[in-house]
């Protein structure tokens, strides 16, 4: 269910990068450019750039991400489900923030363009990082693979859904609207991984007891088991049978 919601986040919102763009920024073309010939090239670059800034601000999320993860930081170990739970948090935060203060922000471009580009530095940095790694925590060996197919299955279809629903939401009750609804998915998503996310303690099952490889004695206890089996005398020794060269004697 965290993946299905962090994918109706992540992938509504990468298609919702125009609209926030524009808002920051204003139209990419106006009526009056229709005729340039170059007005196709500039509102490519355009694009490019935008795309560009943002890319630039969320693409270190993996990086710190990577950095982070397994180490203590403040007394806290930085599990996967820790980060994830960071990712939400944050990003319902930003995106609460952004649709409160929706219209002020348009007038700071930098500073809508900046907030928003943040919540996918989150997103990189918690769930779409912790995603493809929890699922080999939280389920048994036994269940592994079936269990994190059917959550990638779940993603794409929130994939889907965010992609397909973000457009008309924005056209029928306003960008700012999208903002709140988006931080509400996070805030779910962020109770969902709190309740239901748990990693087991590693324990020892009985596949792996049987795959484990059995300790192997050292050289040094080698060396002593080799004397002791030179100097030890047989405390029963088998008698000597005599040996005679005449076949006949061979009752068989």
């Amino acid at each position: 269910v965290t993946w299905f919601l962090f994918d109706v986040l992540f992938y509504g919102n990468t298609l919702f990068q125009p609209i926030v763009v524009e808002a920051a920024f204003g139209p990419k073309q106006d009526n009056s450019d229709a005729d340039d010939p170059t007005a196709d090239r500039h509102l490519l670059q355009r694009t490019a750039l935008d795309s560009f800034l943002l890319t630039s601000i969320a693409l270190p999320g993996y990086a710190v991400a990577g950095w982070l993860m397994g180490k203590k930081t403040c007394g806290i170990t930085q599990s996967a489900r820790y980060v994830m739970l960071q990712g939400f948090a944050c990003m319902s935060i930003l995106y609460l923030t952004i649709g409160l203060f929706w219209n002020e922000l348009r007038h700071y471009p930098i500073a809508l363009v900046l907030l928003y580009g943040m919540t996918f530095f989150f997103a990189n940095y918690g769930p779409n990082t912790t995603t493809f790694i929890l699922p080999s925590l939280v389920y048994s060996l036994e269940c592994r693979s079936t269990f994190n197919g059917v959550s990638a299955a779940a993603g794409k279809l929130g994939a889907l859904t965010g992609a397909t629903l973000f457009a008309p939401a924005a056209n029928t009750f306003g960008d700012a609207t999208v903002m709140y609804i988006c931080a509400a998915i996070g805030f779910v998503a962020y109770g969902m991984t709190v309740c239901f996310v748990r990693v087991p303690k590693p324990t020892t099952s009985p596949s792996t007891r049987v795959l484990a490889t059995p300790p192997q004695p050292s050289s040094a206890s080698l060396a002593a088991t080799a004397h002791q089996d030179n100097t030890t005398p047989l405390s029963n020794p088998a008698p000597e049978t005599p040996v005679s060269g005449d076949y006949h004697d061979n009752p068989y």
